[in-house]
C-alpha cells in the first residue's frame, strides 16, 4: 500500500541496524537499510525489559506507524495518546482504543518474536531484487539507499506502506514525494496473525516488502522518468486514482509473483472483474468539474484503504489489468506501461478487453482523457 506524496496526490501501505545492498550495477543501484529496533523495542516493553513507554514510543518506525494507523482511522493523532496506549499494553490492560493495532500484538508476541529473529538470519534483500528487478525497464537508472522499519504494531488495513518523510528533531512529518525521503514500514503483526507456519509468516512478509520496495523505487522513478515528470504537473483526482490503480497493480502483481508464482486463482479474478467496474464509475465521477474536494478524497482512500481485497477496487482492478498484460502481452509489453506512463497502461489493457470477452471493458471516455 503506497501512501507516499500526500493524502491527496497518491492515496491513495537491534537494535540491529543493518545496511544491505539490494543490488548493484551502473544503472540500478539500491541499498535498503533494514530497522528492526521498534519491534524489539515492543517486545521487550513486553517482557518487563524497558520501563519507560517514552523510549519506544520515540523510535522511529513506531512514530511512523503510530501516526499513519491514526490517519487510516480517520482519527487525530497526538504523541501523549500513542504513549498511553503503550502504559496499558506493557501492563496488559485492555486497550482505551485500539487504533495502534496493539491488542493483537499482545496475542501474537511469541511468533512476532521468532518472525523477527528469523528475518534478521535470512538475506531479504536479493529476494526482493529477484522480484522487482524485472518490472522495471533495463534501462532504468535509479541510485537510492531505503530506510525501512520493522514493527510490531498499525492499522489491521496495512501490513506496511510507503511515506515521505522529513525529520525535524526526530520527529517525523509526512511531505510530498521529493521534499523528504521515501521509507518503509513492515509490520511484522499482520504475517503471523492470520498465518500458523513460521515458513509461510516469512514468505508473506517477504512479499509485503517486495510489494512496497517496488512503490518505494516507482516513486523515485517517477521522478526522472519525463512521462512522470510531465503527469505531476496534472493535479486532478482523476489522474490520482488512475495512476495509484497502475502502482498498485504492479505491487500486487510482485506479491502474487514472491507468494505463489504469479497465478491469479480464479476467484480473484471474478472479484477483480468487478472492481474494473467500480474503478470505471469512481474515474467518471472523478472527471465530472464540480466534484467536491471530500467526495474525491473518499473515492480515492476507498480504492485502496477498505481493508479488503474486493473492496480496494483501485489496486484489485490495477491486479487485474496488469496481470493481463503480463500474461497476453508479455513482461516486455507491462514494463513499457511504467516507462510510458498511466495513459499506455489502460490503453493496453482497453485493446485486450476489447479483444477478450472475459476482460470487463472501461467506458471509452474514460481511457481517452488518460491519453490527453
Amino acid at each position: 500500500m503506497s501512501l507516499t506524496k500526500n493524502i491527496f496526490t497518491h492515496l491513495l501501505l537491534a537494535a540491529l541496524f543493518c545496511t544491505l545492498p539490494l543490488y548493484s550495477q551502473n544503472a540500478f543501484n539500491i541499498t535498503l537499510r533494514l530497522d528492526f529496533s521498534s519491534v524489539d523495542a515492543l517486545l521487550e516493553l513486553s517482557e518487563g525489559k524497558i520501563a519507560n513507554v517514552n523510549r519506544v514510543a520515540e523510535l522511529k518506525g513506531n512514530q511512523i506507524a503510530a501516526a499513519t494507523s491514526a490517519l487510516l482511522a480517520r482519527e487525530p493523532y497526538s504523541t501523549q495518546t500513542f504513549a498511553r496506549e503503550l502504559e496499558r499494553f506493557r501492563n496488559g490492560a485492555s486497550l482505551a482504543n485500539d487504533m495502534f493495532g496493539l491488542s493483537a500484538t499482545a496475542v501474537y508476541l511469541q511468533q512476532i518474536k521468532i518472525l523477527t529473529q528469523d528475518s534478521k538470519r535470512r538475506n531479504l534483500d536479493r529476494r526482493v531484487l529477484a522480484t522487482i528487478a524485472p518490472f522495471f525497464p533495463q534501462h532504468s537508472r535509479i541510485n537510492a539507499s531505503i530506510p525501512v522499519y520493522f514493527v510490531a504494531l498499525g492499522n489491521e488495513n496495512a501490513a506496511a506502506f510507503v511515506r515521505t518523510i522529513a525529520w525535524r528533531n526526530n520527529v517525523p512529518y509526512f511531505v510530498a514525494e521529493g521534499d523528504g525521503e521515501l521509507t518503509i514500514v513492515v509490520n511484522l503483526t499482520r504475517s503471523v496473525q492470520y498465518i500458523r507456519d513460521p515458513q509461510i509468516q516469512f514468505v508473506d512478509m517477504l512479499s509485503t516488502l517486495a510489494h512496497e520496495t517496488f512503490h518505494a523505487v516507482f516513486g523515485m522513478y517517477q521522478q526522472t522518468a519525463p512521462v512522470w515528470r510531465a503527469n505531476e504537473y496534472k493535479p486532478e483526482p482523476y489522474w490520482t486514482l488512475a495512476e495509484l490503480s497502475q502502482n498498485e497493480g504492479f505491487a500486487y502483481l510482485i506479491s502474487l509473483q514472491q507468494r505463489n508464482g504469479g497465478k491469479l486463482p480464479a476467484d480473484r479474478i471474478a472479484s477483480a472483474r468487478r472492481s474494473v467496474s467500480d474503478l470505471n464509475d469512481a474515474l467518471k465521477e472523478l472527471s465530472a468539474p464540480d466534484i467536491s474536494p471530500a467526495r474525491a478524497r473518499e473515492l480515492i482512500m476507498n480504492s485502496n484503504l477498505s481493508g479488503s481485497y474486493e473492496k480496494n477496487y483501485g489496486a484489485t482492478a490495477g491486479l487485474l489489468m496488469a496481470y493481463s498484460i503480463d500474461e497476453k502481452l508479455g513482461r516486455d509489453s507491462l514494463t513499457d506501461c511504467l516507462e510510458n506512463g498511466v495513459g499506455d497502461f489502460f490503453a493496453k489493457y482497453q485493446r485486450l478487453a476489447e479483444q477478450n470477452g472475459e476482460l470487463p471493458k472501461f467506458d471509452q471516455n474514460v481511457v481517452s482523457i488518460l491519453q490527453k
